[in-house]
């Protein structure tokens, strides 16, 4: 430790960079052969999977869409009007750039976002771990005893920039905060401006000041959160108008957690996620064998432990979506940390590290239960093709549907079909007589009565397009009805006479 280091508990038994007070890990003797090793199957993990076509039936799509158009989502979706503000601008823009650069479509554009931030997400936490193969370790064992998590990871969404600026805040916060405005501040500062821009849910980076200041270090808390205000307020001056991009997310967030009669209406990443035990159990297994070889009870007062325990509770209880965006790459990034302090002074660097990739390999490649298989677009309505475009709705018209698989696959595969979606990536978007309607489909009710409303709106250049899962037309008179799928049919009023 540099001579002006305060000899803390948290800082005993690790190795920091020298004269420097930023909370990155020094490689100690580098093995550049090992650190190529993991480099390469990091590397392989998503090229493979993309491989295969896969193409998760997501936001991917809609983001690679939304980035080939020069159009708002105002005219691409019937909602409320404060909600059709843009979320996630600066991805956008980004996938926009990427587009003009290299003139790919959707397909591309999809399958850049996959490849892209998959590797910055296995990336980003070797600056916070010794060894390489550590990380890589803990994220092959993680996968392995959770095959959701690498899943969750290969959506192609910027969420991803989120989770990993928690995780950096908190992986950098190992050391004490006590010396002047440095490296590891202008790294949070320049996530925290980044991930509002292109992710927005900022309030999500709030959690990382929190577990401080419940840990004891108020003084550092506070640090974190002003420098945090600063990056959020600096990536909300990139969209042009700040104030109501940052008052947009916090309504976005209360329409779709807001008062919700039937859980049905939640996308499945807000429900409870009831998750496997069994990555707690790795986590507790990695830290015995830390405090056996090192006796010392420094990790287990990192607060990315206690988070990652705290938001796996949330997960399981609550919403999913804290155990997969957050619990899990704390957890990850603690267990790297016990497995460096495991694999201190053993031999054969390259040895652990061949190990390390063959458990990240196992944990990513094998295609359990055909989930690099999926492909989004497969079985969609594609109006380039002539027995197609009559399904879809004229110019100026309305799609009405009860799924957001029929808005992810025909806005992905006719970005400038020039209709709108009455139902597209979150039913919180809805207003309140379309969102009834579609409640009442999720609950089952009679087709014929839950889609009355919509059906007494409708024009001839309209479309219902509903996934029944029946092998008959749905029982709704009124509409020339014909099959648009296995299971999904596509309705029109009859054309108006001369």
């Amino acid at each position: 430790m540099g001579p002006n280091r305060p000899n803390l508990p948290e800082n005993q038994g690790r190795r920091v960079i020298q004269g420097r007070d930023e909370g990155l890990e020094e490689h100690g003797p580098r093995d550049r052969t090992a650190m190529a090793l993991v480099g390469i199957a990091f590397l392989v993990v998503p090229l493979a999977i993309i491989a295969r076509g896969y193409l998760p039936p997501d936001d991917v799509m809609r983001h690679a869409a939304f980035a080939v158009m020069d159009r708002t989502w105002a005219d691409v979706i019937v909602g409320r009007p404060e909600a059709l503000f843009d979320t996630s601008p600066g991805w956008h823009l980004f996938l926009r750039a990427v587009h003009r650069a290299s003139g790919w479509g959707p397909e591309g554009l999809a399958t850049f976002s996959i490849l892209e931030l998959a590797l910055f997400f296995m990336l980003s936490g070797l600056p916070l771990v010794r060894r390489w193969e550590s990380w890589a370790a803990a994220l092959g064992l993680m996968f392995l005893t959770d095959g959701v998590l690498i899943q969750r990871f290969t959506l192609g969404r910027p969420f991803v920039l989120t989770s990993v600026t928690v995780m950096v805040l908190l992986g950098t916060s190992r050391v004490r905060d006590t010396g002047p405005f440095g490296r590891r501040h202008a790294v949070w500062l320049g996530l925290a401006a980044l991930s509002t821009w292109v992710h927005g849910s900022w309030y999500l980076m709030a959690m990382a000041p929190g577990i401080l200041a419940l840990s004891g270090r108020i003084r550092e808390a506070l640090r974190m959160a002003a420098v945090l205000a600063a990056g959020v307020l600096l990536g909300a001056c990139l969209t042009g108008h700040p104030w109501g991009y940052l008052a947009g997310h916090i309504a976005h967030l209360r329409s779709a957690l807001g008062q919700t009669p039937d859980p049905r209406d939640l996308v499945m990443e807000l429900t409870p996620g009831r998750q496997s035990l069994w990555p707690l159990a790795l986590v507790l297994a990695a830290g015995a064998c830390a405090l056996v070889r090192t006796r010392s009870l420094g990790l287990l007062r990192e607060p990315a432990l206690l988070l990652g325990l705290l938001t796996w509770l949330l997960g399981y209880a609550r919403v999913w979506r804290f155990y997969m965006d957050f619990s899990f790459p704390l957890l990850a990034l603690w267990m790297a940390w016990a497995l460096d302090e495991a694999a201190e002074g053993l031999p054969c660097r390259r040895g652990q590290a061949l190990a390390a990739c063959a458990i990240l390999l196992a944990g990513t490649l094998p295609n359990r239960h055909g989930r690099w298989s999926v492909n989004g677009a497969r079985g969609g309505l594609d109006g380039r093709l002539p027995a197609q475009a009559s399904l879809l709705p004229d110019p100026g018209g309305i799609l009405y549907s009860n799924s957001m698989y029929v808005f992810y696959q025909t806005f992905y595969l006719n970005p400038e079909g020039r209709w709108r979606y009455i139902l597209a990536y979150e039913p919180g978007m809805m207003r309140a007589e379309d969102r009834a309607v579609y409640q009442a489909l999720m609950r089952g009710e009679d087709l014929g009565k839950a889609v009355a409303p919509w059906l007494a709106r409708m024009t001839p250049r309209d479309r219902m397009i509903l996934d029944v899962r029946v092998a008959h037309q749905p029982p709704i008179p009124g509409l020339i009805w014909t099959r648009a799928g296995a299971g999904r049919w596509s309705g029109r009023l009859p054309a108006e006479g001369p």
